[in-house]
């Protein structure tokens, strides 16, 4: 008999968020690996809020009992799995994060004059986006506070979803949704960097 001590896992551990970059349409893996710079895509930084921007459940199953009469334990039982479900909270309205979130080519330019300023007015412009309801498919790489792995989800699918209360957070686009592909070998990982063993 062998015995794998916990003493062991303690440098197996994933805490912590220094950065959350994201890709259109998911990461592409071939043969076990995916090179950003061979792609040619396009990496996008996300800010993300501290207090719970990032928010990764893999779901709770539920429990389906069947009982007999005279026995107190269940005679059998069968589980079902819960859903996956992620969400990032994004403070921004950034062009560049606007078009990845909501799938736009391109936004609407839009400009408002004779706002009120002191004593005068002034011009305000910016680019509309509307509130399409359509989901994107994302790959996700969030980086630990230690900048030495990587929790990589291949191809996550959410939908996107504007927010502002005017108290404590600033304007928000918050993404719902959850893994695409969950039953992929690869759409999910916890990545280290490699080490020296010299």
């Amino acid at each position: 008999m062998s015995v794998i001590k916990k003493s062991t896992m303690q440098s197996h551990v994933f805490d912590g968020i220094s950065a959350v970059y994201a890709v259109a349409g998911g990461f592409t893996v071939s043969s076990g690996e995916v090179n950003l710079a061979a792609s040619g895509l396009e990496v996008i930084e996300l800010p993300v809020s501290e207090s719970g921007g990032v928010n990764i459940n893999g779901g709770t199953p539920s429990t389906t009992q069947f009982r007999v009469h005279g026995l107190t334990a269940p005679w059998t039982s069968h589980m079902t799995p819960g859903d996956v479900e992620l969400t990032l909270e994004v403070p921004t309205n950034d062009e560049n994060v606007l078009k990845l979130v909501y799938g736009l080519d391109t936004l609407t330019a839009l400009s408002v004059s004779a706002i009120p300023k002191g004593t005068g007015t002034q011009t305000i412009s910016g680019k509309g986006f509307g509130w399409p309801q359509k989901s994107v498919n994302l790959g996700l790489l969030i980086i630990n506070d230690t900048e030495d792995k990587a929790l990589f989800i291949k191809k996550a699918k959410l939908l996107a979803s504007p927010q502002f209360n005017g108290e404590d957070k600033p304007f928000v686009v918050t993404l719902t949704g959850t893994v695409a592909e969950a039953a992929d070998a690869e759409s999910l990982a916890i990545l280290e960097t490699a080490t020296d063993d010299n």
